[in-house]
Formats: structure tokens, C-alpha cells, sequence
């Protein structure tokens, strides 16, 4: 193949892939859209994989490619942060301090706050607290591994990085997923990114109400 073919063929495919990806997300975002109402509706364990993959229109297979599980739909408003929130803090600036790029980013997140507070609410009221913290030890996990990547980039030169990268990154990402999960727990009444953000600063505070 000539360059000049190459060079024509290379926004074709790209187009391709993006179309491929709009299609990809519409059918995620429809399987948990229709999920979280059936849940809502006659409870968690009397709704099925196969009628949820039949309302959209795709099979049980295609819904296991979006979701390893059923319960995984609960747990996509994390998900979605985990994405955002890793490339949010790479363009923060190198000098900010880590606590306002944590702020900055979080406060970035373009989410839809009714699916995200349905979600919330149907985590505390359909499974088990046991269900629940063996998701949410994953998903911190998963936080905390975006942190302490992140405070290694950021402080390569500090004499202690090991240890400082992985206390911090725990730390932050517990505040994280904690201020969400209160939120639920309290009916989510409150602002969750002003909770997300009071629990940040609580950190930052060195815990001063315990002090």
C-alpha cells in the first residue's frame, strides 16, 4: 500500500473506531439505565441478566461484556470516576499542590447525579453489607492504585516515595469512596461532591477533630 493510501485510510479507521466506541458506551449506558429501574422496581435478585439484555436489544453475552456481573451495575458510578479521575490529575499543573489537584479533578467529574444517586441508594437498600464492602474493597483498591501512581509522578524525588505514595494514596482514596457511601447511607441528602470534598479536607487537616 502507497503512503499517500495509508495516509487516507488513517482518519477512515479512526472514524470507524469512534463510531465503534459511541456505539460501545450506548449500549453500556443502556443496560445500566433499564438495570437500576427493574431493580428500583421489583428488586435486585427478581430481575434477570436475559431481560435486561432483551429490553436493550442485545444478548446475554454482550451484556457480560459490559458487566462480569449483575451486582458490577451498582458499582459503575466508580467506574466511570476511576477513568475520569486518572486522566483529570495528569493535566493538573506540576506545581499544585496534590491536595487541590485531588479537589480539582474530582470536582471535574461530568456525572449524572440522579443514576449515580440511584445507584447509591439501591447499593444500601437491595444488597447485603457483606456484598456491598467486597465490592467497595475493589474498588478502593483500584483508587489507590491511581493515587500513589499519581504522588509518584508528582514527588519522584522525595526521600520516603514508597511509603508516602502508598499511605497517601490509601488515605485518599478511603476518603473517596467513604464520603460517597455515607451519602447513600444518609439518602443522599446532602452534596455528594461537597461531602467528597469535606472528606478530602479532613485528610488534609491531619484529622484535626481527633486531635
Amino acid at each position: 500500500m502507497s503512503r499517500w493510501a495509508s495516509r487516507r485510510l488513517k482518519p477512515a479507521m479512526q472514524a470507524m473506531t469512534n463510531r465503534h466506541e459511541l456505539r460501545r458506551q450506548a449500549t453500556r449506558d443502556a443496560l445500566r439505565q433499564v438495570a437500576l429501574a427493574k431493580f428500583a422496581a421489583r428488586g435486585f435478585e427478581k430481575v434477570t441478566v436475559a431481560e435486561v439484555a432483551e429490553e436493550v436489544g442485545v444478548t446475554e453475552r454482550t451484556f457480560y461484556r459490559h458487566y462480569p456481573t449483575k451486582e458490577s451495575i451498582l458499582f459503575q458510578d466508580y467506574e466511570n470516576r476511576l477513568d475520569w479521575l486518572s486522566a483529570a490529575l495528569a493535566l493538573r499543573p506540576p506545581t499544585e499542590p496534590i491536595f487541590d489537584s485531588v479537589h480539582a479533578a474530582i470536582r471535574s467529574f461530568p456525572h449524572d447525579l440522579e443514576i449515580v444517586h440511584q445507584a447509591a441508594v439501591l447499593r444500601t437498600s437491595l444488597i447485603s453489607g457483606d456484598r456491598v464492602a467486597d465490592h467497595l474493597r475493589i474498588v478502593q483498591s483500584s483508587f489507590t492504585a491511581v493515587f500513589i501512581e499519581f504522588i509518584r509522578t508528582r514527588l519522584p524525588e522525595h526521600p520516603d516515595i514508597d511509603l508516602v505514595s502508598v499511605v497517601a494514596g490509601n488515605s485518599l482514596a478511603g476518603a473517596l469512596v467513604a464520603a460517597v457511601e455515607v451519602w447513600g447511607q444518609t439518602g443522599c441528602i446532602d452534596d455528594v461532591d461537597d461531602l467528597v470534598n469535606r472528606s478530602i479536607d479532613l485528610l488534609r487537616s491531619g484529622l484535626e477533630p481527633l486531635q
